[in-house]
């Protein structure tokens, strides 16, 4: 099989979904190249090799690319004498998914890169009521989005707190499962084991929400809560 195409179509949740999805007490392990490189190193030197190739990317950095080093390197060995500025969010692995690693954290077990970017500890006046040219909008609420091929510096700011949960139809554009992920989402809240199993919570991983996440006009949080469902349903039938 082949995939091509924007993200979220490298997540393996998502091919899983098109080739064979999964059901109730299926098994399916997935392995990553770099693994499948250290597994082979192993049965053919008898060495065990972490080295990992790994990528440092943001705009709050002046330099970026590729480096190799141990899995679970320190942050910091990385990235000095390269930040641009000290109020910047570092983060394990890339930024829809990634976790805050702190200027002294470590690189995730399942993360190949680094990402820098600005702190959004700041408040703007009128928000998204001002015609603004230098923010990324997927609603087109900003005339930013009549420049398709601008590049977008980002930052940690979400521009608005928590709002009542809606069917907006967003999450549809940017999800591709033959699922409904408003539904399934609503039914990990409620705790509705047999809704959240009809609705395909055993075909999901938390970074498949991803994008829904980026989109929601709500700011809902819908890679925590597919987190807890699937914490939920492994509690259940253990």
């Amino acid at each position: 099989h082949k995939f091509s195409g924007p993200h979220p179509s490298g997540n393996v949740g998502v091919q899983i979904h098109h080739i064979a999805p999964v059901n109730k007490g299926e098994v399916v392990w997935t392995l990553k190249l770099q693994d499948l490189i250290t597994i082979g190193t192993f049965l053919m030197t008898g060495k065990t090799d972490f080295t990992r190739r790994f990528v440092l990317a943001g705009s709050e950095l002046t330099e970026g690319g590729y480096f190799e080093a141990i899995a679970g390197v320190q942050v910091s060995d990385l990235l000095k004498d390269k930040l641009v500025q000290d109020n910047v969010r570092v983060i394990s692995g890339d930024v829809l998914t990634g976790d805050d690693a702190g200027k002294d954290g470590f690189l995730g077990f399942y993360h190949n890169m680094v990402s820098v970017i600005q702190q959004g500890d700041y408040y703007e006046f009128f928000g998204w009521a001002a015609p603004r040219f230098k923010k990324h909008s997927v609603s087109k609420a900003y005339f930013s989005w009549l420049m398709p091929n601008r590049k977008f510096k980002s930052d940690t700011n979400v521009h608005g707190g928590v709002r009542p949960f809606v069917m907006t139809g967003q999450y549809e554009k940017v999800f591709p499962f033959d699922i409904y992920p408003v539904q399934l989402l609503k039914s990990v809240l409620v705790e509705d084991i047999d809704l959240m199993e009809q609705l395909g919570i055993y075909e999901v991983a938390e970074e498949d929400f991803a994008l829904c996440e980026y989109v929601c006009t709500s700011k809902i949080d819908s890679q925590a809560i597919i987190r807890d469902g699937i914490d939920l349903m492994i509690k259940e039938l253990s």
